[in-house]
């Protein structure tokens, strides 16, 4: 190694620790990789900070805000037994700061600043970016050429199946069509919150006028609710996989009935370096330009898509060296382990008026919809890869939960609930590549249902 090349990052420390919030190392309770005490005097800084209401609309006080809190409110919510397996921490980050800024414990200053952080100051772009990118071009293209074509059919009869359910319902229960379809199958199907609900919301906005932070509202809970439902799922799954005989009922954790394919991960192992996370920003960056101009000369569908498009094409068709495939993967990781609980409590704090959430939340009709939607696709992609060779059971969870979970910890949960985690490449395609391809549909129906 020469004196100027970056020192490697190792992936995976020889110490106990547990990650995404490094909530022990060794014997030391750690947030966020700091030890506890130190987290806590952070903590302290920051709430300081926002009663002296000295903090400038930046993007430094904005990240303070939203890291420091985000990581306390992870840490707590993946601590708490049982509510961790519903992605507790995730949940926390959604719902506590929205609900401190509606009984007013904090300042309208806190709510100002995260609001202007994540959307004016641009924020939102380079996350939403970050991990569509990364998570395309970090997929395992073996698997996604050799079995990803089959595995599209489960996935497809999911969401046509969801979207046809969804409909009928809404027009049984009254809440209507084009908002069921809109604002619960879509956002249930779309792949999460950070990835999925939140370009949701900007394209309805592009595409009909309005707020982003209005529609996220709406659609929100849903995301949440069907999660759980997916856990739930899971589990009862599971349970039915133990005692059905059926051959091609539950594989016990293997997809395919004859043959099956290696899934791990055929790229090079050798430790990732700092220079890799700066050509995962370049690149990420440089391709949401690359959206922005599509988006300016052809009308109608929003930059988010293009990305998708690019992205896509770069990782199928085997366009860029693997070592920048890596990059923009180890992108992704860093958004994933340092920015997501910020995004969460950004979009809570700043987005999410609470009254809203509670309103539409409480409608039955709504919570109807949600669990029919989850319950209705994991039947039909379960149904569906059985008719291309897939085990019941394993297509029911990669192809219809793993779409409708709530992204990377409602994938865990999901798994963990069903037994089945080595079924994690195949819900990676399902969040990630399905639900880019939810976000492309939705963009295309926005102007005539909404």
């Amino acid at each position: 190694m020469t004196h100027n090349e970056p020192q490697s990052l190792p992936r995976r420390s020889s110490r106990t620790t547990l990650e995404p919030n490094g909530r022990k190392a060794g014997s030391q309770i750690t947030i966020m990789g700091f030890p506890w005490p130190f987290y806590l005097a952070f903590l302290v800084v920051i709430i300081a900070a926002v009663f002296l209401k000295v903090m400038p609309v930046n993007i430094v006080s904005g990240m303070a805000i939203a890291m420091i809190v985000g990581g306390a409110l992870k840490y707590l919510g993946d601590s708490i037994p049982v509510f961790n397996t519903f992605g507790g921490g995730s949940l926390l980050c959604i719902v506590v700061p929205a609900l401190i800024v509606f009984t007013g414990l904090f300042p309208q200053e806190f709510a100002d600043l995260a609001d202007s952080f994540y959307n004016e100051l641009g924020f939102s772009e380079l996350v939403v970016t970050g991990l569509i990118v990364g998570s395309i071009l970090g997929m395992n293209r073996k698997l996604l050429v050799s079995v990803g074509a089959r595995f599209f059919f489960p996935i497809i009869a999911g969401v046509l199946t969801a979207f046809l359910v969804g409909a009928l319902m809404g027009m049984i229960t009254g809440f209507g069509v084009g908002r069921a379809v809109m604002l619960v199958v879509g956002p249930v199907m779309g792949g999460g919150m950070a990835a999925g609900a939140v370009p949701m919301s900007e394209i309805f906005a592009s595409a009909n006028g309005g707020e982003p932070g209005s529609f996220l509202e709406q659609i929100a809970p849903a995301v949440i609710v069907a999660n759980v439902v997916c856990i739930i799922v899971a589990g009862i799954l599971n349970g039915i996989g133990k005692t059905v005989k059926a051959k091609s009922f539950s594989g016990e954790g293997r997809m395919m009935r004859k043959g099956d394919f290696d899934y791990s991960k055929a790229s090079d192992e050798s430790p990732l370096t700092i220079k890799d996370i700066t050509v995962g920003l370049v690149l990420s960056i440089t391709i949401y330009m690359v959206g922005e101009i599509m988006s300016s000369l052809v009308s109608g569908l929003h930059a988010y898509v293009w990305i998708i498009i690019v992205a896509a094409a770069l990782k199928i068709f085997n366009l860029l060296p693997e070592r920048l495939n890596l990059g923009a993967e180890q992108w992704y990781n860093f958004i994933s382990h340092a920015w997501i609980p910020a995004v969460l409590v950004s979009i809570s704090a700043g987005m999410v008026d609470f009254d809203a959430i509670v309103a539409i939340a409480s409608d039955p009709r709504y919570l109807l919809i949600v669990v029919v939607t989850v319950v209705i696709a994991a039947a039909a992609a379960g149904a569906a890869g059985m008719l291309v060779g897939f085990y019941f059971v394993e297509s029911s969870i990669s192809g219809g939960l793993g779409m409708a979970d709530m992204g990377g910890s409602g994938d865990v949960a999901v798994l963990s609930a069903a037994g089945r985690l080595e079924l994690m490449p195949f819900l990676q395609i399902a969040s990630r590549l399905g639900g880019a391809l939810m976000l492309i549909i939705l963009s295309i129906m926005a102007p005539f249902l909404l």
